[in-house]
C-alpha cells in the first residue's frame, strides 16, 4: 500500500503496522514534518529512497502527497465475529455502503477521534491507499473490520446491544435518541435511505433535524454527528 502525505506517513510509521520504504521528493525542504518523518524512518528501519516528484505522482497515483510516499504492508480489513464482540465490547459504527472511498476514510478519522471501539465495512469495501489517506492516517490506529450486515446485527442485538440506524426522515430526532453505552450505529450510503429489511432489524432509527433548503447532509457528516452524539450522551 502506497500512502501518500505527510501526516498520514507519520502515522503509518507511529503504528504498529511496517512501514518498508519512505519515498522522499528529492531537494525537499526539511521542516519540521519531514525532519520528523525521517527520525521515524530510522527508528522503525525503514528505507529512505529520494525520487523525483514524477515517481512521487505515480506512487500517489493522483493523491496529494506533499513530497512524501510511504510504502507499507497492505492493511487488510480484520474479520469481525462473536468473539471480538466478547472480547472488545463497545460502541462500533458499520459503512453499509459508500460509493466514494472519500467518504469512508472520513467517517474511520472521526471515529478514531471520537473514541469509537471499532468501524466495520461491508465484505465488497476494501482498505486502499485513498481511504488511508483521508482517514488522515487513523486505519493505524483503529481496528477496522469487514463483515456482513445482518449477521452483524445479529451478534449485537444476540449480546444485548442497541442497534441504531441512520435515516435522513422519519423515526427518532437524534438529540432524543439513546445512543449511549455500547451498540452499533449503522451508516446508509450517499444515495438512498436504509432498506426496509435493515430497518426493521434496527432497535431505533435516528435522524438529525435539519433547517434549511437542503435536506441532505453527506453521508460522512451525519455519522460524525451521530458519533459525537453518542459521545455526549455516554459522557453527561
Amino acid at each position: 500500500m502506497h500512502i501518500p502525505g505527510r501526516n498520514p506517513t507519520i502515522e503509518a510509521l507511529r503504528s504498529v503496522h511496517k512501514v518498508q520504504t519512505v519515498f522522499l521528493e528529492q531537494d525537499i525542504n526539511q521542516d519540521t514534518k519531514i525532519t520528523e518523518i525521517l527520525n521515524l524512518a530510522k527508528s522503525k528501519n525503514a528505507v529512505i529512497k529520494e525520487v523525483s516528484r514524477k515517481e512521487l505522482d505515480k506512487l500517489a497515483e493522483g493523491e496529494n502527497h506533499q513530497g512524501v510516499v510511504a510504502e507499507a504492508r497492505n492493511i487488510e480489513a480484520l474479520k469481525f465475529s462473536e468473539k471480538v464482540l466478547q472480547e472488545k465490547p463497545g460502541f462500533y459504527v458499520y459503512i453499509r455502503e459508500a460509493l466514494y472511498e472519500h467518504n469512508v476514510g472520513a467517517i474511520i478519522r472521526t471515529a478514531e477521534a471520537a473514541g469509537i471501539a471499532g468501524v466495520i465495512l461491508a465484505p465488497k469495501q476494501e482498505l486502499t491507499a485513498t481511504i488511508g489517506r483521508m482517514s488522515m492516517g487513523a486505519v493505524f490506529h483503529i481496528p477496522v473490520y469487514s463483515g456482513s450486515l445482518f449477521p452483524t446485527i445479529k451478534m449485537f442485538r444476540d449480546a444485548g446491544m442497541m442497534v441504531s440506524g441512520i435515516e435522513t426522515n422519519g423515526g427518532i430526532n437524534i438529540f432524543e435518541s439513546h445512543l449511549d453505552g455500547d451498540g452499533l450505529l449503522i451508516v446508509g450510503g450517499e444515495d438512498r435511505a436504509l432498506s426496509n429489511e435493515v430497518a426493521e432489524k434496527c432497535d431505533q432509527l435516528i435522524y438529525i433535524p435539519q433547517f434549511g433548503k437542503i435536506n441532505s447532509l453527506n453521508m460522512s457528516v451525519a455519522a460524525a454527528i451521530a458519533m459525537y452524539e453518542h459521545v455526549r450522551q455516554t459522557n453527561s
